[in-house]
């Protein structure tokens, strides 16, 4: 048994009932549900459900890649079982039990979690104040060993949503020892991406996500791109069936209607941002985001009055991201909900407040 892998009832549940009127603003979920061309595709594949999967999943890498661009073809994508089996992936092919691996806190738990069930030690490096990355020499300087395997980098960070301008990311990947994982799972949120480095970096993996933006959450559908050396490393440890049929049919029909999702995208940027507006309008203190979701800083507050719980108590679920931030102030992330959602929303925080200000 892996001594280092944490009790099955220690890892967080995410999944709530859902539940009519519960709003799920915890995950940063797509709050829309499939397009009616990817339900159809779906209740095809579903008639089909008693055949095996295409094993490579080649049309729907091949779909993939006209629509990352930057000349990529097929053999730079590998398809997972949500981005999560890709961080897993990533760790088995490429850690060493000597060699740390490393990422920039705070960030996605489930880096430090791969790391662990594999019996790789983790390195905790520092982000700067406003959560971007350091400049690379700051955080060679910082660094107790260059001796690193692998090394993630979420870009734009979950749970912050800050994004590191692209210059710094190409001079890690120039400067910085190991394989350098670059998460862009919010690339549709950002526009900001490395994706045209792969042909000059084979250090480089970029993981995404087809959940944040084309609302495929509960089909766990994510996708590696790197150049053609590393991906042969990464094909030889992946599973046999990664992604089910259901999911490759899914993706390739809302990849035919990219348009119709980019809109979403847009009005779930515009939902964010005047949302942000109004919070911090209403005395909270917001982060800037380049993501689907705001990390929101409150006063201190009992325990037992945390803002979290008693948006909860409201059936508003939301996630309060303290712990990993090492904050002593409640510090929600609220991912963007539907127009009705978020008014909810915005009208229990104005009350919470309103009522912390009177003492209540």
């Amino acid at each position: 048994m892996n001594r280092h892998l944490p009790p099955r009832h220690d890892i967080p549940s995410f999944w709530r009932p859902h539940e009519p009127g519960t709003v799920f603003l915890h995950l940063g979920e797509n709050p829309y549900p499939p397009s009616e061309r990817v339900q159809r595709a779906l209740a095809e594949a579903a008639r089909h459900a008693n055949r095996y999967p295409d094993t490579n999943g080649l049309a729907l890498r091949a779909r993939l890649a006209e629509y990352v661009g930057y000349g990529l073809r097929p053999e730079n994508i590998l398809l997972g079982n949500g981005s999560d089996e890709l961080i897993d992936l990533a760790v088995v092919a490429f850690a060493e039990p000597s060699r740390p691996v490393a990422a920039f806190k705070p960030s996605f738990f489930v880096y430090d979690f791969a790391a662990q069930r594999h019996g790789v030690p983790v390195m905790a490096l520092a982000r700067a104040e406003d959560y971007t990355l350091p400049p690379c020499d700051t955080a060679l300087a910082g660094m107790k060993s260059h001796s690193v395997s692998l090394t993630f980098i979420a870009n734009p960070n979950n749970p912050t949503g800050t994004l590191t301008p692209r210059d710094r990311i190409r001079e890690y990947l120039s400067r910085w020892p190991g394989i350098v994982v670059v998460d862009e799972c919010y690339y549709e949120f950002s526009g900001e991406t490395v994706a045209d480095q792969i042909a000059r970096h084979e250090n480089l993996i970029i993981l995404r996500s087809l959940s944040k933006s084309f609302g495929l959450s509960g089909l766990r559908l994510g996708y590696a791109l790197a150049h053609e050396h590393t991906m042969n490393i990464l094909v030889r440890h992946a599973m046999t069936f990664p992604v089910n049929a259901l999911a490759q049919a899914a993706g390739l029909a809302a990849l035919e209607e990219v348009e119709f999702h980019r809109e979403r995208i847009r009005q779930l940027i515009r939902a964010r941002d005047a949302l942000k507006h109004d919070l911090e309008s209403l005395g909270l203190e917001v982060l800037p985001s380049h993501a689907n979701f705001l990390l929101t800083l409150w006063p201190e507050t009992p325990p037992d009055q945390s803002p979290a719980r008693r948006l909860a108590e409201q059936g508003i679920w939301v996630s309060d991201q303290s712990p990993v931030l090492n904050l002593s102030r409640p510090a929600l992330r609220l991912a963007i909900g539907t127009p009705e959602e978020t008014a909810r929303l915005r009208e229990a925080i104005r009350i919470l407040l309103a009522q912390g200000r009177a003492g209540r």
